[in-house]
């Protein structure tokens, strides 16, 4: 690790703690935002450690510079995931906005109407969690069609598991497109405003992520110019599948900046929690817990910032992996804290929950086994 790098970890870390932790517990156990004058404080502050669109393909101009390569961008990630809405919303997006990535792909003109305003934090985008975002993962569960009409597209269907739509300006839509009535060509990705006739909040989906915006949408003959289509028609999940790989990465980061918490978590617990008059600290359970949690992060680390070299479906790997990895290891770390473990005063009951959503909606973690599987066997030659 550079003394760069470790300046900038210790920094991130220091705020994580001081600012991030002081906040939250100021709000509500599931909050997934903090309070929007509390948000606006952070950022000023967040800013002075320059290091914002962490996530962007190229650095920008306010970003931490071309200088700092993506396996030291990862690590810097895992440090913003270590709070109580890690899980979901690492720092608060106090470091990045976090676009879709098929935005950085987009044309000039898209990049200027959509991406642009995302980055400048003017407007926010709704995310389909079950969205098909890689060529890998299955599209039978693509309920929208989308026909072609006089000055663009037309789309009917409703799209559950929507999140951040509430407020939102727009999003990507997943839809089957059809450019001559009738004929299926395969499923595009289309951006579509909220504020377009047919466009409707249907109704709240709650889950799992208690704090979260979740809800179902209804597109009725909602009607979007051409110029709202992302790459060509019909190859809407491969689209930019080199940024949505990348995107991974930082998944990968993030979930194991939440083991680690969670195992720095569990060494406090072992010595403050007693059985029989005795510190569990000094019992072999405990020691071969805290063992399995370090031998698995310290992999899942390793993981994916060998992945960030060379970015390619390594990236499912990386993100499954420490998907495991940190459900494992809250679990681990519930166990040595007792009955508080899982009390709502502790970050590990949100996790727990989070960790296991997450797992449901990016594709879990088999989907992403047998992408990886996949791989092996078209490219194996006998």
């Amino acid at each position: 690790m550079s003394e760069e790098l470790d300046l900038i970890l210790k920094a991130v870390r220091r705020f994580i703690r001081r600012e991030i932790w002081l906040h939250e517990n100021r709000v509500e156990r599931n909050a997934f935002r903090l309070p929007a004058e509390t948000h606006n404080q952070l950022l000023v502050r967040a800013a002075e450690l320059g290091i914002d669109h962490l996530m962007a393909p190229n650095a920008a101009e306010d970003g931490p510079g071309d200088d700092l390569p993506d396996p030291d961008r990862l690590r810097i990630a895992e440090e913003l995931s270590q709070h109580r809405a890690g899980v979901l919303n690492p720092a608060y997006g106090l470091f990045d906005p976090d676009p879709p990535p098929q935005l950085y792909a987009a044309s000039t003109e898209q990049q200027q109407r959509f991406l642009e305003p995302l980055l400048r934090r003017e407007v926010s985008c709704f995310r389909g969690l079950e969205d098909p975002d890689l060529s890998h993962l299955p599209v039978d569960a693509v309920r929208i069609r989308a026909q072609r009409h006089a000055e663009g597209w037309m789309l009917d269907g409703t799209k559950l598991f929507v999140a951040d739509a509430t407020d939102a300006a727009f999003g990507i839509v997943y839809a089957n497109s059809e450019p001559v009535p009738g004929e299926r060509h395969g499923v595009s990705a289309i951006v579509v405003e909220t504020d377009r006739v047919g466009f409707q909040h249907w109704r709240p989906w709650p889950t799992l992520a208690a704090g979260r915006d979740t809800m179902e949408i209804n597109l009725s003959a909602v009607k979007v110019p051409e110029s709202n289509l992302l790459g060509e028609v019909g190859n809407g999940p491969p689209f930019a599948n080199d940024l949505v790989l990348r995107r991974r990465l930082f998944s990968a980061a993030y979930l194991t900046g939440v083991a680690s918490a969670a195992q720095d978590m569990s060494r406090s617990a072992v010595w403050s929690r007693r059985e029989h008059g005795t510190p569990l600290a000094a019992g072999e359970r405990a020691r071969l817990a805290l063992a399995d949690n370090e031998i698995g992060i310290s992999a899942a680390r390793a993981l994916y910032i060998d992945a960030a070299e060379h970015v390619s479906d390594m990236a499912l790997t990386a993100t499954a992996f420490a998907t495991q990895v940190a459900e494992s290891v809250v679990e681990r770390a519930m166990d040595l804290h007792g009955p508080s473990g899982g009390s709502a005063d502790l970050a590990l009951e949100r996790w727990a929950r989070e960790l296991r959503w997450q797992r449901l909606s990016s594709g879990g973690v088999d989907q992403q086994r047998l992408a990886v599987a996949q791989r092996l066997i078209s490219t194996f030659k006998k």
